[in-house]
């Protein structure tokens, strides 16, 4: 696999995002290495636990700009076809029979916190950023969202996800998007912890459990499934979704953003 690194240490794979040069933003390859990888560790009955992390300053800063790109010219098909690859991928994350501790650091944007969302344990370096700023480029965090939702309250992700709001660490913690957070020291001895409190169970029991968890989601992922792949292929190819994605290409503020919108509202 060209954009993972993955290495293995008494039952723990650990499957690294390795692009550090783009700060481990992916695109279609690099979503299907991740999927593989998930789909391949499933099947794995020697292993205990996978530790996802990535290379480099930043654990996963989104979509990459390139993909964006050709985004813009794809057709509605074209755009189903790649939401129902990114769907696949998170989906081969949460339904991974066993425990996936995520490690997390940098900037942590878009499908980057939806992997985290995906994870079973996550603990984070305490100034990582995160952000949901697709409504800013005339998206829609569709394909992410059912996995959001399922993982933190719904009135903590309607704020993330209307106002796309940069936040740290702390208000992640809060709302129970990541477990643990500290300096990068902290962040690795809590997952040492993690991972021997781990090893001392029953695999079986572990697996048993986490099958029974996932039972309990009140999310119909099949339909999910189908509305939120719908939803960005349409916006993608919208009018607002065009002029939204080569504003983003262009590293220009869209034209919603600039004035004359009014002036905001005096509190």
């Amino acid at each position: 696999m060209n954009h993972l690194k993955r290495t293995l240490n008494q039952g723990i794979l650990t499957i690294g995002l390795n692009r550090p040069e783009k700060r481990n933003a992916f695109f279609p390859e690099m979503i299907y290495e991740i999927t593989a990888a998930f789909v391949e560790a499933s099947k794995d009955k020697s292993l205990r636990a996978v530790l996802l992390t990535g290379e480099g300053t930043s654990f996963c800063a989104g979509g990459d700009l390139e993909w964006m790109q050709s985004m813009a010219g794809f057709t509605r098909a074209q755009n189903l076809k790649d939401a129902e690859a990114l769907f696949a991928m998170f989906w081969s994350v949460r339904n991974c029979p066993i425990p996936v501790v995520g490690r997390v650091f940098g900037h942590c944007f878009g499908g980057g916190a939806g992997l985290i969302a995906a994870c079973d344990v996550v603990s984070a370096e305490s100034k990582t950023q995160f952000c949901f700023s697709e409504v800013k480029w005339g998206l829609v965090p569709a394909v992410i969202s059912p996995f959001v939702v399922d993982r933190v309250a719904r009135a903590k992700v309607s704020e993330w996800f209307i106002t796309a709001k940069v936040f740290q660490s702390a208000e992640a913690q809060s709302a129970g998007l990541i477990h643990h957070l500290g300096a990068m020291a902290e962040v690795d001895f809590y997952l040492e912890e993690t991972f021997k409190l781990i090893l001392h169970a029953a695999p079986e029991a572990i697996r048993a459990t986490k099958k029974m968890l996932n039972g309990y989601s009140t999310i119909d992922w099949k339909k999910a499934r189908t509305s939120v792949t719908k939803l960005i292929a349409e916006r993608r190819v919208s009018e607002e979704g065009q002029k939204g994605l080569q504003a983003f290409l262009d590293k220009k503020s869209p034209q919603w953003s600039e004035p004359p919108y009014g002036s905001p509202a005096k509190i």
